[in-house]
C-alpha cells in the first residue's frame, strides 16, 4: 500500500513542481505562492480530514504539531524563493541531498534500518546534488543551491517529527493542520498581505490554484505513505520522479539549458533511488 501511494504522490508532485517553476519563474512573488500553496492545501485535505478525523488528546502533540508547522512555513519560504531561480531538474537534483538528512535521522532517531544499498543509493542521491553545485557558475544559481539545501534540512527534520505526530494524528488530519496553520501563519506574517495575494490571484489565478491543488493532493497521499512505510523508502521512490521532471521541463518550460549536466545529475539522483528500493 505504501509503495502505491508513494508513487501517486511521486507523480502529483511533478505535477506540482512544474506548475510551480512556470508560476514563480522571473522572481514571481515567493511568499504570496506560500500562502497559496498552504490555503489551497488546508482546503483540500478538508473533505478527507472531516471524513476520517483522529485528533491527539496529548498536550505534546500539539505543541510539536506547532513547532512543525513553523518549519513548514520557512522551509516553503525557502523552496519557493529557490524556485525563482533554479530549473525544475536542477532544483530536484538539490533536493535529493535531504535523502542523506533523512535516512540519517531515520536510522539515529526512528529506529529504521541501515542496509548497504541505502547507503549507496544515498551517496548516488548526494553526488547528483554536488554535479548540480559545481556545475553552477552563476551567483544567482549558487544562491539559488543554497536555499534548496537550508530547505532539504527542515523538510527531513519535520518528516523525521511526522512520525511522532502519527501517534496521535490520523495521516489526513494531521495534513489537514500542517496546511491550515502555515496558511494562517503566512496571513498574519506577510507585509501586505492582502495586496500581494490579491495581486497573484489577479496575474496568476488559474496556474496557482492548479499547482496548489495538486501540492495538497500529493502531501495528502505522501503522509498516508509515511504513516505506513519507512520515511527513507517512501521519500526515495518520490524522489525518483526526477526522470519525469525533466522529461517535463523539456517539453511544458521548454528549458532546455545544460542538458549533459542535467541528464547526468538526473540519472545519478534516479539510480540512487533505485538501490535504496532494492534495500527493502
Amino acid at each position: 500500500m505504501w509503495l502505491f501511494l508513494a508513487l501517486l504522490a511521486g507523480g502529483l508532485y511533478t505535477l506540482q513542481g512544474l506548475l510551480t517553476r512556470a508560476t514563480l519563474k522571473g522572481n514571481q512573488d515567493a511568499w504570496a505562492f506560500s500562502f497559496y500553496f498552504s490555503a489551497v492545501g488546508a482546503l483540500t485535505a478538508l473533505p478527507f480530514m472531516v471524513t476520517r478525523p483522529q485528533l491527539s488528546s496529548q498536550p505534546i502533540h500539539w505543541v510539536l504539531l506547532g513547532l512543525v508547522c513553523v518549519l513548514i512555513v520557512i522551509q516553503n519560504y525557502l523552496n519557493f524563493r529557490a524556485t525563482n531561480i533554479l530549473e525544475a531538474s536542477i532544483q530536484g537534483s538539490v533536493t535529493k541531498f535531504r535523502l542523506l538528512w533523512i535516512l540519517i535521522i531515520g536510522v539515529i532517531w526512528l529506529g529504521e534500518s541501515l542496509t548497504l544499498w541505502k547507503v549507496l543509493g544515498t551517496l548516488l542521491t548526494i553526488a547528483a546534488g554536488v554535479v548540480i553545485y559545481f556545475r553552477s557558475t552563476k551567483i544567482d544559481s549558487r544562491q539559488g543551491v543554497l536555499l534548496t539545501l537550508a530547505a532539504t534540512v527542515l523538510y527531513a527534520v519535520v518528516i523525521g517529527l511526522y512520525k511522532f505526530l502519527f501517534a496521535g494524528f490520523g495521516s489526513d488530519t494531521l495534513t489537514f493542520f500542517i496546511f491550515a496553520i502555515p496558511a494562517a501563519i503566512n496571513l498574519v506574517g506577510m507585509p501586505n498581505a492582502l495586496q500581494r495575494v490579491t495581486t497573484m490571484a489577479q496575474q496568476q489565478g488559474r496556474i496557482v490554484l492548479l499547482a496548489t491543488f495538486f501540492g495538497g493532493l500529493a502531501n495528502l497521499a505522501m503522509n498516508r505513505a509515511l504513516s505506513v512505510g519507512e520515511a527513507s523508502r517512501v521519500l526515495v521512490i518520490i524522489e525518483a520522479f526526477l526522470i519525469v521532471l525533466l522529461l517535463g521541463e523539456h517539453l511544458y518550460l521548454k528549458e532546455s539549458g545544460d542538458l549533459k549536466r542535467k541528464v547526468v545529475a538526473v540519472a545519478l539522483a534516479t539510480i540512487g533511488a533505485v538501490l535504496i528500493r532494492l534495500s527493502n
